[in-house]
């Protein structure tokens, strides 16, 4: 029985119900939550293919995604269905995200693992035993509230007018002016800039699709300038504010490797659910 690999750079709605039922199905078998991410606003390039579907007679049994946020490495997801392991699927598939990484110049895989995939766990150790262990990062959550801030602090969405006053504090790369507004105004993502006495000091984004019960925080940061003044705790408050607005929980990642920021969201109550460990492995060793 041969294995039918789809590499893409987008995905159909019918191939998102299959992938997001072929999750559920492992998932829970596994009792994993590290869910696959299937948008591509934040990618480097939009058009490189990062979903990678593995058919047998038609019906789904792997799935490969990669999260390109910059050209320097690609974080994998994956998961092939319980009766069709061991028979290589997996291997497949990153075998043909290895070849087009290495067409666009992306030298590293980062593999994600949750400390509970055992599978997982087995086919780092088998194929790759010189993987090299990353870091750690933490899903936390907490329930919203409203916080309301000083006088002269104001949140604005970003729109066409504000998205130069965002790009002026974030820390993100972008490829141009435009795959940045595309990715900032995309209908799953609203962004936001952080105003003191009308300026520009602090930026933030909340994530998810309207179907979402949860959103997710990300792209946190502060002007450089005015880093140390208590401006981070100022933007964790507008977040949960604007969570709780909007009806929605809200969550976070956030690295093993960056003390301030773990401590930070700890002091306002977010607490781990779970946590992920990523290992680098050279893309040329998956060829």
């Amino acid at each position: 029985m041969s294995l039918e690999v789809k590499a893409c750079a987008a995905l159909t709605e019918p191939e998102r119900a299959e992938i997001l039922a072929l999750q559920n199905e492992v998932y829970s078998g596994e009792n994993l939550k590290n869910t696959v991410w299937l948008q591509t606003e934040s990618h480097f390039d939009r058009t490189v293919p990062c979903f990678y579907l593995g058919r047998e007679n038609d019906a789904l049994t792997a799935f490969l995604s990669l999260f390109l946020p910059t050209q320097e490495e690609a974080e994998v997801t994956a998961f092939t269905k319980q009766s069709a392991r061991n028979c290589g699927q997996f291997t497949a598939l990153l075998h043909a995200a290895a070849k087009e990484m290495q067409v666009h110049g992306v030298p590293d895989f980062l593999f994600d693992l949750e400390s509970q995939s055992e599978t997982g766990k087995a086919y780092l150790k088998n194929h790759f035993p010189n993987a090299v262990h990353s870091h750690t990062e933490y899903r936390m959550t907490r329930e919203p509230a409203v916080f309301p801030l000083p006088e002269n602090i104001t949140v604005k969405c970003v729109t066409g007018e504000t998205l130069e006053d965002y790009l002026s504090v974030s820390l993100r790369k972008y490829k141009n002016f435009e795959a940045a507004k595309e990715m900032l105004l995309a209908e799953n993502r609203t962004a936001y800039v952080l105003y003191v006495n009308g300026e520009p000091i602090g930026v933030f984004d909340l994530a998810g699709e309207k179907t979402d019960e949860t959103l997710s925080l990300c792209g946190v940061a502060v002007k450089a300038s005015e880093r140390g003044r208590g401006y981070g705790r100022v933007l964790v408050r507008a977040a949960l504010t604007e969570a709780k607005n909007a009806g929605k929980g809200i969550e976070l990642d956030v690295d093993s490797e960056n003390p301030p920021a773990l401590n930070l969201y700890r002091s306002f109550g977010f607490a781990p659910t779970f946590e992920v460990e990523y290992w680098r492995v050279s893309v040329h060793d998956c060829l």
